[in-house]
């Protein structure tokens, strides 16, 4: 007895979708999922896992954290590998390429906001040696927009494009003590994981931080997420008045004065909110070099 074909409308077992998905593939993932997603969906899903895991994943991370199936994710991967979107390494871990922040700085204004804060940042940098951050705020965590440091290979969470808690680090306190007062209270309502003995975690605490803050108009954070190291900041003043930026520096406890730092720090947001009002449409040549620089074009 012959095996019946596949009803007219609906793919059989091996054959693709109209997303280019199997049947047997498309009904794993609307499983895993719990509801029926897309392949624009299943594709988003793919990219957002990048903010995890230190944005250098396993094709194994990527399943489990987009929550699609192994087959699923790997055929994903490699169409966005073709198109250029991923680089991936020698122990087989998949990055976001420069193709997505080369789109992202023709349209977001977090990356106008860097373009036009870098030659600053990089001025500050060589005046201290110190890591330099510029930063915004995403919710209930810190976004670094740039890091300027001395040992370019490092991995860790603040590096660009990287995320934190905002009650870990000064720059994330900074932001949150200008926060609307909606996003305050649900921050302080939520718990919240302490990195090392001084890390502020109960609400009282990080509502006393924030008042200071307010009051001084910057912030010091030492020995909050890593013991030995701190950090200052100082918010950054956007072109309609709000504040949801912060400029950082980070150093050692005990070899740097950090209300030094504090006054470098205000003085380069001076002069970014001043570029972000006055400044013209071409970007600075120190920004070009940096960039240039950075592509391995210089």
């Amino acid at each position: 007895m012959g095996t019946a074909a596949p009803e007219a409308g609906h793919a059989g077992a091996d054959e693709p979708s109209a997303d280019g998905a199997s049947a047997e593939e498309t009904s794993t993932d609307e499983t895993r999922a719990g509801a029926k997603r897309t392949a624009a969906a299943r594709m988003l899903a793919l990219l957002e896992a990048f903010s995890r895991g230190g944005g250098a994943l396993t094709l194994s991370e990527i399943s489990r954290y987009a929550d699609l199936s192994l087959t699923t994710a790997h055929r994903l991967v490699h169409e966005i590998l073709d198109w250029g979107g991923l680089d991936i390494d020698d122990a087989g871990r998949y990055r976001l390429s420069r193709k997505f922040l080369d789109l992202a700085s023709t349209s977001t204004q977090a990356l106008r906001l860097r373009e036009t804060a870098l030659p600053h940042l990089i001025d500050l940098h060589r005046m201290t040696g110190l890591t330099v951050h510029l930063t915004t705020r995403d919710g209930g965590e810190v976004v670094y927009l740039e890091a300027l440091r001395g040992h370019p290979n490092y991995t860790g969470e603040n590096r660009m494009g990287g995320r934190l808690a905002l009650h870990v680090t000064a720059t994330g306190l900074a932001m949150l003590a200008f926060a609307p007062d909606e996003v305050l209270e649900r921050y302080l309502a939520a718990p919240h994981r302490a990195f090392t003995s001084r890390t502020p975690v109960t609400a009282a605490d990080i509502r006393a931080r924030v008042e200071e803050i307010r009051r001084r108009r910057y912030a010091i954070a030492e020995g909050c997420l890593a013991d030995g190291a701190g950090s200052v900041a100082v918010p950054l003043t956007g072109e309609d008045g709000r504040i949801e930026h912060a400029v950082g520096i980070v150093y050692r406890l005990g070899q740097a004065e950090p209300r030094r730092l504090v006054t470098l720090a205000r003085a380069t947001a001076d002069r970014i909110t001043a570029a972000l009002v006055h400044g013209t449409a071409s970007p600075d040549p120190r920004t070009i070099a940096y960039n240039r620089r950075k592509a391995g074009l210089a």
